[in-house]
Parts: structure tokens; C-alpha cells; sequence
């Protein structure tokens, strides 16, 4: 018995010993969490926009013409609501597209209806159940067709027409003054126009085209346009442009590829016009991908992207965030951190990047994804810093 009672005393001396142990070496846990939510059902979940300064994003879905109000919570940005609601003549025909945030008419949203050919300016509403008003309606002119995505570039709106036009079969970019519409020019374009940013430094537009690999210029102040040419050799297909400031000054866009799938290649052009290429470099995740979309992720610690592989054009690409950041010199990446998305094959669209979130569109799910760390932030998980440790990926997979 003597023998139990201290066997018994030493193991309870040893509990509390590695009870305190743990205390005193606790750490809060690190995570990387990625949640979807689902929103009403339909085949196109295409495009969304954050409200300015309301706790509301806005999610178009083309195949119904419905407008998604999502309801975020203001601390955690959470969705926790949403409100459908019809836009255009026609649930099947008008086809809502584009949405982007108006700087000129604050609080403000840029709609498309592609089957409309129309661009409307609405309110939103301050409340989730609040419909949206029409305060203002731009019908594209022949020849143009099909209104895509929608920006609004100084006092301007713009839109690349994705339908190629039923009088000339050529495509099209339009632009007009937002106080006087009647002012608008159509740009010829190849099939077809996308996304349209501004170079910060020349102020020379550069319009992304989804079916043929170059990117148009065009100087809005003499009218001359321009074709530039992607190199086969980089890869094919350029879709998803911003446009940036600061260490990232230029105007960045991704290469999404084609059936076969893609090259993990973006690219940069800045004031001299001239293209820079970069290449993911992980053999399983990043060199195949097909990068549909792209987001500015720079924070404190400097710059660095967001880019969105797709399987939309092909199932060899698969569906993932990729968060990228570069050397002192912006010449090359550093680092490459890979989040692969929950549901593959969903055809992911687009990214949101929030204050502390990272939001994504699902194309083909009706689902929107978001992407959120706790006791860490982007850059420092874990798999970052194994990207270049073949011999790990390779056991894992």
C-alpha cells in the first residue's frame, strides 16, 4: 500500500508539475479558416462589390438577373444576411453582370445589364431589406453590344462589351461622362473587353480581353488605341486587371490559360508600357494554375497580391487563393502562400479583398467563400514558408 500511495503522490506531483509546464508555455492557436455561405441558387454567380462605408456587398447573379445584399457583420465581417432582388425587364434575358462603387455620386453602385445593353446608376438602399433605386440609366450605342463588367475611371464610366455587335460582328469598349452621357466613345476591341484599369502615371487605359491573348491601350487624350501582345510563349488569356500605387504603381493582370489549363504566370506593365512576367513556382498547385482574378494584399509588412486559380477553363487548374509577395527590387516573387478552396470544380471568380477578410465568388456554386486568419495574418502561415520545400509537398500529396 505504501508503495501505491507513492507512486500515486508522484504521479499526482507530475500532473500538476506538467499542468503549470503548459501554462506557462501556453500559446493562443493559430488558424487560417475558410467558410462558405450559400446564397440563392443559380448557375452564373458573377461579379461583386463592397458598398463604401456601409457594412453591405453586393453580388450579381447573370443567370437569373438577381441582385444578392449581403449583410456583414461589422466587426468580424461575417455575412449574416442577405436580400434578393430582381433587376431588369426580364429574370432570364437582361442578364445583370457588373457592379463597382461610384467616387463621383458617393454611396452610389455601377450596374450592366449585358442583355439590356443598358448601365444603371442605383442607391443601394441603407437598409438590407431596402430595394435599389435607379437614379440613372446609360444605354450603349450602336454599335456596341452586351455591357460586361462596369468601373467608373475619374468622371467617366466604362465598360467593356462583351457581345460582338449585331451591325459590324466586332466588340467594343465604352465610355462615357457620368454627368453627360450623351458624351461616349466606343473603342473597337478584340473578343472581348473585360476589365479596364488606369496606368496611375500615364493615365493610359489598358483593357484586359478574355478570348485573345493581348491587352488593348488607349489614350483617352489623342484616341489612339493599341494592341499589346502576351507572349505564347508566357502563357494566354489575360482577364483580371487592377490597378495600383505605391510599391505596386502600375497596373497588374492574370493570365487564366485555356482548356488544357494554365501557367500560374500575372503580369505587370507600368509607365513604359513594357511587360513584366512573373511564375509561381509550386510544381503542384501554382505552375498549372489558370489565374482568373487578382486583388492588392499589401499590408504593413509591404507589397503583395492576391490571385485567384480558377478550374472555369479547365479542371487541370485547380480552385485556390494564392497570396504572392516579392523581393526588395519587385523583380521576383519571395514567397507564395496557397489556400486551396473547400469546394473544387467551382469554378472560382472573383476576389474581395475586406479590412481583414478576403471574400470569394464561386462561379458555377452559388457560393460565396471567405477567407480569414485568428492570432496571425496573411504571409505567416505555416505552408508559406514550405513552398519551396519540394520533398514536403511531395509527402503530403
Amino acid at each position: 500500500m505504501m508503495w501505491f500511495s507513492t507512486v500515486k503522490s508522484l504521479a499526482i506531483v507530475l500532473a500538476l508539475g506538467a499542468s503549470v509546464l503548459a501554462q506557462d508555455s501556453s500559446h493562443s492557436l493559430v488558424s487560417r479558416r475558410l467558410t462558405e455561405y450559400l446564397m440563392p441558387v443559380a448557375t452564373q454567380t458573377h461579379e461583386f462589390a463592397h458598398v463604401p462605408n456601409s457594412n453591405f456587398v453586393l453580388l450579381t447573379q447573370m443567370s437569373n438577373s438577381e441582385l444578392i445584399k449581403i449583410e456583414l457583420d461589422s466587426t468580424t465581417e461575417e455575412p449574416i444576411a442577405f436580400h434578393s432582388f430582381p433587376m431588369g425587364k426580364n429574370s432570364s434575358t437582361s442578364m445583370l453582370h457588373g457592379v463597382w462603387p461610384s467616387t463621383v455620386y458617393p454611396g452610389m453602385m455601377w450596374l450592366s445589364l449585358q442583355g439590356e445593353n443598358k448601365l444603371l446608376l442605383v442607391d443601394p438602399g441603407k437598409k438590407l431589406s431596402a430595394a435599389p433605386i435607379i437614379k440613372k440609366t446609360i444605354d450603349i450605342p450602336t454599335p456596341g453590344n452586351g455591357p460586361h463588367c462596369v468601373f467608373e475611371i475619374g468622371n467617366r464610366v466604362w465598360a467593356g462589351l462583351k457581345v460582338a455587335s449585331e451591325q459590324t460582328g466586332k466588340y467594343y469598349v465604352f465610355s462615357a461622362d457620368v454627368h453627360n452621357p450623351k458624351n461616349h466613345t466606343l473603342y473597337p476591341a478584340l473578343n472581348s473587353p473585360v476589365f479596364i484599369k488606369e496606368e496611375p502615371t500615364t493615365g493610359l487605359i489598358y483593357v484586359t480581353q478574355d478570348n485573345d491573348s493581348s491587352i488593348l491601350r488607349i489614350n483617352t487624350t489623342s484616341g489612339e488605341t493599341k494592341q499589346v501582345h502576351v507572349p505564347a510563349s508566357v502563357g494566354n488569356n489575360a482577364v483580371g486587371m487592377i490597378s495600383a500605387t505605391g510599391p505596386l504603381s502600375g497596373v497588374w493582370f492574370t493570365l487564366a490559360g485555356n482548356a488544357t489549363g494554365g501557367t500560374g504566370t500575372f503580369g505587370h506593365i507600368g509607365p513604359s508600357g513594357k511587360m513584366q512576367f512573373f511564375k509561381l513556382k509550386h510544381p503542384l498547385l501554382g505552375t498549372n494554375a489558370g489565374l482568373l482574378h487578382i486583388a492588392d494584399a499589401s499590408t504593413a509588412a509591404g507589397p503583395a497580391l492576391w490571385l485567384l486559380s480558377t478550374s472555369l477553363l479547365s479542371t487541370n487548374s485547380p480552385d485556390a487563393l494564392i497570396r504572392v509577395t516579392f523581393d526588395a527590387s519587385m523583380k521576383s516573387i519571395a514567397d507564395e502562400e496557397y489556400i486551396s478552396m473547400l469546394t473544387q470544380n467551382a469554378m472560382v471568380h472573383r476576389i474581395l479583398p475586406l479590412n481583414h477578410t478576403v471574400l470569394v465568388s464561386e462561379l458555377h456554386t452559388f457560393t460565396l467563400a471567405q477567407l480569414s486568419y485568428r492570432n496571425t495574418v496573411a504571409g505567416k502561415w505555416l505552408p508559406a514558408q514550405a513552398v519551396t520545400n519540394t520533398s514536403v509537398y511531395t509527402e503530403a500529396s
